[in-house]
């Protein structure tokens, strides 16, 4: 099967979890890709929504990062992911946010940068 690269996000709880493992393990991207034997892209494609992955590559990339199946499985089926960086759990939160309610908060983040 061929992967397609989308234009679209869709981060899905499994490219949370596996952001997760690669993140608390402390390796980057591009160590990931050498480990795959891919592109640091492709790592940020998967964690980002971009690209869909079939189970032996999610069974791979567990295994590259160290970590078994049943360890992988546990954070499938727990509540939250939990957050590598504080940056994304900002945008957990932002993400939760109505619509109408996120001008607020567009205004006062400004006010943080200007």
């Amino acid at each position: 099967m061929k992967f397609k690269r989308s234009n679209h996000k869709r981060i899905t709880k499994t490219a949370r979890v596996l952001r997760f493992m690669r993140m608390s393990k402390g390796i980057s991207m591009r160590a990931a890709g050498r480990l795959m034997g891919l592109s640091d892209s492709w790592i940020s494609h998967i964690e980002q929504g971009r690209m869909d992955l079939d189970e032996r590559k999610i069974s791979r990339l567990i295994a590259a990062y160290g970590f078994t199946r049943q360890e992988y499985e546990t954070l499938l089926a727990g509540g939250e992911v939990p957050y590598t960086s504080l940056m994304d759990e900002c945008i957990a939160l932002i993400d939760r946010i109505e619509e109408d309610k996120l001008k607020t908060v567009l205004a006062v983040l400004r006010g943080f940068v200007s």
